[in-house]
């Protein structure tokens, strides 16, 4: 049984997609390709590999007679080619824009075929890197009064948040970078501010990459214990004042997704998933492709965005096909949504027809 959706390249021009005889043959049915990765105008990344099945339904392909064309070079020496399929895996990273592939064939029929398509390659995204997550409650617990301060090392220039958890609250911090890769967050703490045993992370976001750092040691905020002022790092008392925790409903908070049910069937090669949540809360949804077909399957992430929901809580999020459409595969969902230091996720699992 064969488990591949198929999008067929006949012997018509389909929008940038063109197969066209390279010389006049009597008329037979021509070797088809499918399953093409990059698709079609796709987005990828520069280091993303090229391959494409032949349809055996129609007959074989003549192994030795592919060639194999990149950007108008021949990269057939490198590639994998077989009379099933072919695959080529750039030894240097592809160049951002527009790339045009091109498969040159001969038929059962002795005919010359030409089939070529175009995809796009994105940008490199910087590398992010977090040396270190400190703060100043490491040998005793803060009091009421004092000024929690946490530091987080690492590459310059990023959106930087601290977050601290106690199991059973999170809060979120203000941070500023004082200079060059290292960010500052302060916390006034008052005689409500109580935390036994706190996990303080931190969390760099920079050209849609994040990554996030935890503290070595955990964090206690005592009432009645030592008050403390923080310096930081350039010498200077930090005094910058934090803003009076806002509450969030978490009920109205979790994500509900309004187009797809937990164990619905998606029909389209991607989708869009739409959903509610609290009005401009952030929601970082996650979308894992799995595939459960033998020697070829295993698990993707097609995306993974932070997008903003508008003033009446609603957001979107276009989520792409996997590289190879396979009837089957397991979508795993995951929405975290945030507002004022508190979070609440959802979860869901879709199927592709």
């Amino acid at each position: 049984m064969n488990f591949f959706k198929r999008s067929y390249f006949g012997t018509l021009a389909m929008g940038s997609i063109l197969l066209s005889p390279v010389a006049i043959a009597p008329p037979t049915q021509a070797q088809q390709i499918v399953n093409i990765s990059p698709t079609n105008n796709q987005a990828v990344s520069p280091d993303s590999s090229i391959s494409g099945v032949f349809d055996t339904a129609t007959g074989t392909v003549n192994p030795d007679a592919v060639q194999l064309f990149v950007n108008n070079q021949n990269v057939s020496r490198s590639s994998t080619i077989t009379p099933t399929f072919f695959s080529y895996k750039p030894s240097q990273p592809l160049p951002a824009g527009q790339n045009t592939v091109r498969v040159e064939y001969t038929n059962t029929g002795g005919q010359r075929q030409a089939v070529s398509w175009t995809f796009q390659v994105r940008q490199p995204q910087a590398a992010l890197e977090i040396e270190s997550v400190t703060h100043n409650a490491t040998n005793t617990a803060l009091g009421s009064g004092s000024t929690f301060l946490t530091t987080i090392t690492g590459t310059p220039n990023a959106q930087a948040t601290v977050i601290v958890l106690d199991g059973n609250t999170m809060r979120r911090l203000p941070t500023q970078e004082i200079s060059r890769g290292v960010y500052v967050a302060t916390l006034n703490l008052s005689n409500r501010d109580r935390i036994t045993e706190g996990v303080v992370l931190g969390r760099l976001e920079r050209q849609g990459n994040v990554i996030y750092g935890a503290a070595e040691e955990p964090v206690a905020f005592q009432p009645g214990a030592t008050q403390v002022t923080p310096v930081t790092e350039n010498g200077g008392n930090q005094p910058q004042p934090t803003q009076p925790t806002q509450t969030t409903n978490l009920a109205n908070l979790k994500p509900t997704f309004t187009n797809y049910n937990d164990g619905g069937t998606i029909a389209s090669q991607g989708f869009t998933l739409n959903g509610t949540t609290e009005p401009n809360a952030s929601v970082r949804v996650t979308v894992n492709a799995v595939d459960p077909t033998p020697f070829i399957g295993g698990t993707n992430q097609l995306v993974s965005r932070t997008v903003q929901a508008d003033a009446n809580g609603a957001f979107s999020l276009q989520v792409p096909r996997p590289l190879i459409l396979n009837a089957g595969i397991r979508y795993e969902v995951e929405a975290i949504a945030s507002k004022n230091g508190q979070s609440a996720e959802t979860n869901i699992t879709l199927s592709q027809q």
